[in-house]
């Protein structure tokens, strides 16, 4: 009787829980809202962790039932390189970080006349990219997640920003955070897009990945999707969102 008594309370006070969850509210911010995000967040700035992890390029908060998250994305530059090309020579130039300004590199073609103008200009970065997910919790805030990439003069990974976010496609109150990344390729290895899905499971998140390669040249290759086991294990809702942003690159 006591047991039945108990297992009825639980159910009460599940379905009361979970009857009073409403929908996570998530807000975006750019460099440009840098004064705006300050402004309204006394526990970090914008820069947060800068000089151990490079430039904020985006950070996505969310609040909602289950708590408060930032999800900070960060550019950490190590070099600049830019091929200055003109009708007859192209120029290599080398971004200086303590003076700010470009310089011909020791094995560059020299300018031509400065009547010519140039045709275009490519920039090359080397760079680190990171994504930190942090909880606030009692008046500061908990690091939960650090993704981190170095593949520079590998296949060149840059955030896709527009299909990083935070969301609840199975609606349980529980947020997720989705981080998307494309690399580029030397015109023959298929071009990867990554898409790592971070989820709650079992109090702590929990890493999923889906991989789908972009033929880049190579004749053999065929796009194909890889998902590694917790991919697999994710509610449908979730799996659904990640094939659509992998669709919409496809």
């Amino acid at each position: 009787m006591h047991k039945n008594y108990l297992n009825i309370l639980l159910l009460v006070v599940y379905h009361f829980s979970f009857g009073q969850l409403k929908p996570i509210e998530v807000s975006y911010f750019y460099p440009k809202n840098e004064a705006s995000f300050n402004s309204i967040n006394d526990v970090i700035s914008f820069d947060y962790e800068s000089k151990k992890y490079g430039k904020t390029t985006m950070i996505v908060h969310s609040t909602g039932t289950f708590g408060s998250f930032d999800f900070i994305f960060k550019k950490k530059i190590l070099k600049l390189t830019r091929t200055i090309n003109f009708k007859n020579v192209s120029v290599e130039e080398e971004y200086n970080m303590a003076t700010k300004k470009w310089k011909t590199t020791e094995n560059s073609n020299t300018y031509p006349p400065k009547t010519e103008k140039a045709i275009d200009t490519t920039t090359y970065s080397t760079h680190h990219l990171y994504a930190i997910i942090l909880a606030y919790d009692h008046g500061g805030v908990v690091e939960k997640v650090l993704f981190q990439d170095f593949g520079n003069e590998i296949y060149w990974p840059e955030f896709d920003y527009k299909n990083c976010s935070i969301s609840d496609e199975n609606k349980d109150g529980i947020p997720e955070f989705y981080l998307t990344y494309m690399g580029n390729s030397d015109g023959l290895d298929a071009k990867p897009l990554k898409q790592i899905i971070y989820s709650f499971a079992n109090k702590k998140l929990e890493k999923s990945k889906a991989t789908a390669y972009f033929p880049a040249g190579n004749e053999e290759d065929t796009f194909h999707i890889e998902y590694d086991i917790n991919w697999k294990k994710l509610h449908k809702a979730i799996q659904t969102k990640s094939q659509k942003i992998i669709n919409q690159h496809k």
